[in-house]
């Protein structure tokens, strides 16, 4: 009896222990078939909105855009509806204040028809605006700065970038992008100083890379141009980078930089631009990454730190191999916290290459919102979109990649190394090329969650000290009568939402018991709002 109650009590601590650090705490479920589509989940001010086309059911061409909001509670409005026209299907869209905008295309071609469904969230008001004077292109990013639609293409194997007046119904084809050898690296909008962001890459006859960032108005017009160009070592150049926010007519420029005509990751770059568009360069290499193969166990990281040591101690420079990738700056008072994954693509005709570095398609903007087979899904980039049902291209068709860690580094404002650290990923196979997991970080704690199949995975570090990694939790119910059935596992989403929350959606056949006194069984589509709380954790063989 006294060692049934103990394996009982072990039972009871295992388990609290493991759900103290992360909780379900709300959960909002709409009625949805496994064959429906998913619906989409935008952040709002106060809560979240949701929305989907989905086709209506019986034999016909007919569809309907459904949508609902919810306040952080999860509490859900009525779902609105809304006629497409025949044909069309969803393919991109954007929030911007209360207005909420479809992208609709009819086919899937660089000519297919086109057209806008702005929706008033506070009216419930939709109207269909006309895109035929957009140029045909094949479209790689879409958004709305105050009733100006944004669309980045391709035509003749060249970036295109048109802005169209929603109220004037004039298009302006912004000078600057299209050419060849180029390539968008980024896109990006402020809505309160209605701007436009490009981060631009050129290579010569020589194939040498020049970036630039380009600055527009709403309008179009270029209100600013810098070239990065003449970087500290000739042989080397930026591979990719993020801008981020303005603040106090301050901007900076991060990411990672390789040597030319190789694959070869240096480090991590970062380019402080002034109001006058000067900027200066700072160069982070493994010197400056005391525990970047932390990931590694003590015998392996010491062989690694040995050699590398040799090399530094010759004045050779070593590189990151096989991807090292910058996928999130997250800014604070102190400095810029930089998350990186470190991966390999097990098929080498795995993406578009740059030259030599494969710089578009893992990592071109992580808020993207077009559906094109390259962008990492809905939720700020947590997985890819389900283009079974949205789009003909899908990356489970081309390539596999396999993610070896997950690096955090943060640097002050002075550019000092604070700390750095890493996660490891234990090798996890994915055919999606975009980051790998989703963190909060206030300033000292870091959360970082990711989904391999129906499990969800959490690490956590705190002043750059590692207290777990990859402790593993079942999707749970809100609900203790009720119990999971079955997950479709392709519907799964994961993001990090505000402070220590997250959201978790996807589909779901639940059983519960019915008003008849009989179980029952109803497949929904599902909200959860995640907490999380990386103080709670007690390692298994330590007491409460």
């Amino acid at each position: 009896m006294r060692t049934l109650i103990s394996i009982l009590l072990l039972l009871f601590m295992v388990i609290h222990h493991t759900m103290g650090q992360l909780q379900f705490i709300e959960r909002l479920e709409v009625e949805t078939k496994f064959q429906e589509n998913d619906y989409m989940i935008l952040q709002q001010q106060d809560g979240i909105i949701a929305f989907r086309a989905q086709p209506e059911r019986g034999f016909n061409l007919r569809s309907k855009f459904q949508y609902f909001t919810a306040d952080i509670n999860l509490r859900a409005s009525d779902i609105k509806e809304v006629r497409i026209k025949d044909n069309f299907d969803l393919i991109g869209y954007d929030l911007e204040g209360n207005l909420l905008y479809a992208l609709m295309q009819k086919g899937t071609t660089a000519t297919s028809e086109r057209y806008l469904l702005e929706i008033n969230l506070d009216t419930e008001e939709a109207n269909e605006i006309s895109l035929e004077n957009i140029y045909p292109m094949d479209l790689k990013e879409f958004f709305v700065l105050n009733k100006k639609a944004v669309f980045l293409g391709t035509a003749d194997f060249r970036p295109m970038l048109q802005i169209f007046d929603m109220e004037a119904n004039n298009v302006f084809t912004v000078q600057g992008i299209y050419g060849k050898e180029t390539l968008v690296i980024q896109l990006r909008k402020d809505s309160e100083l209605g701007i436009i962001d490009a981060l631009v890459s050129k290579r010569d006859k020589y194939k040498t890379k020049q970036v630039s960032i380009f600055s527009f108005d709403q309008d179009g017009s270029k209100v600013r141009e810098i070239n990065i160009e003449k970087l500290q070592d000739s042989n080397t150049e930026i591979v990719e980078g993020m801008l981020t926010p303005i603040d106090n007519y301050q901007q900076s420029l991060i990411g990672t930089f390789g040597q030319r005509k190789r694959e070869a990751y240096q480090g991590i770059y970062i380019a402080e631009i002034n109001e006058f568009g000067e900027f200066e360069i700072k160069y982070y290499t493994l010197e400056d990454f005391p525990n970047f193969y932390n990931y590694l166990n003590e015998r392996q990281q010491e062989k690694k730190w040995r050699d590398l040591e040799r090399r530094f101690s010759k004045g050779k420079t070593t590189s990151i191999k096989p991807v090292f990738s910058a996928r999130e700056v997250i800014t604070t008072d102190r400095g810029y916290l930089i998350y990186s994954d470190k991966f390999n693509a097990t098929n080498p005709r795995y993406i578009p290459r740059d030259g030599v570095y494969a710089n578009d398609a893992y990592r071109f903007n992580p808020n993207r919102r077009y559906f094109d087979g390259m962008n990492y899904g809905p939720a700020y980039g947590s997985q890819l979109f389900n283009n079974y049902r949205y789009g003909p291209f899908s990356w489970q068709q081309e390539a596999e990649y396999r993610f070896i860690s997950a690096y955090m580094i943060y640097i002050d404002k002075e550019e000092q190394v604070i700390w750095d650290n890493a996660f490891n990923l234990g090798n996890r196979v994915t055919s999606i090329p975009g980051k790998y997991g989703e963190l909060s970080f206030d300033g000292i704690k870091i959360h970082f969650l990711y989904l391999d199949g129906i499990q969800i995975y959490m690490s956590y570090m705190k002043d750059g000290e590692i207290h777990f990694e990859n402790e593993s939790f079942e999707i749970d119910l809100v609900n203790e009568n009720e119990r999971i059935r079955d997950t479709q596992e392709i519907s799964l989403q994961l993001s990090w939402w505000y402070d220590n929350f997250y959201l978790l959606s996807g589909k779901q056949r639940v059983r519960f018991m019915g008003e008849s006194g009989r179980e029952e069984t109803k497949e929904v589509f599902f909200i959860t709002k995640i907490a999380v709380d990386g103080d709670k954790f007690v390692p298994e063989n330590e007491s409460p």
